[in-house]
């Protein structure tokens, strides 16, 4: 893949578990040009009718890849360029300097991402800010906010949509 046909960013979902929020986090990856990367195992089948309605018929435009796990991605990763996407960091989203090409990283629906990880890179660990009684948001509202501040802050660097 070339330079300038590279993904804008990378987003990882960590054993994902419902498939509608799979397919929406898909086509908000379509609409910034981002990869979409999926680490097993999920809560559901990769053929699964609703995973495919959520992402509408955008699906087929989606630059995509699944890994059996987080170890098999790793080496994939380029680690400095790494954010973790977690309620237990101190660091909000949207202090951090995104770059083209940056790693956002989310864990599954019931349980977000593993101990051992937000511990190996707890330095670049963010969090969405909630003031409410909430605990946490829906998997795809908090990739859509990462996604959509890393492309704010680098619109200049990429290509008009």
């Amino acid at each position: 893949m070339s330079e300038a046909s590279s993904p804008s960013f990378h987003v990882v979902l960590f054993q994902p578990e419902i498939p509608q929020n799979t397919g929406n986090i898909g086509r908000s990856c379509v609409a910034l040009s981002a990869k979409l990367w999926i680490v097993r195992p999920t809560g559901f089948r990769l053929d699964d009718k609703q995973l495919q309605r959520a992402g509408l018929d955008y699906w087929k435009f989606l630059e995509w890849e699944i890994v059996d796990s987080w170890q098999d991605l790793l080496p994939k990763v380029p680690l400095e360029r790494a954010w973790f996407f977690t309620k237990f960091a101190t660091r909000v989203h949207s202090e951090v300097q995104y770059q083209k090409g940056d790693w956002l990283i989310f864990g599954s629906e019931s349980s977000g991402l593993p101990e051992s990880i937000r511990q190996s890179y707890a330095s670049q660990c963010v969090r969405l800010p909630m003031i409410g009684p909430v605990r946490s948001l829906n998997l795809s509202v908090a990739a859509g906010i990462g996604l959509y501040e890393a492309f704010r802050q680098c619109a200049r660097e990429l290509p008009p949509g």
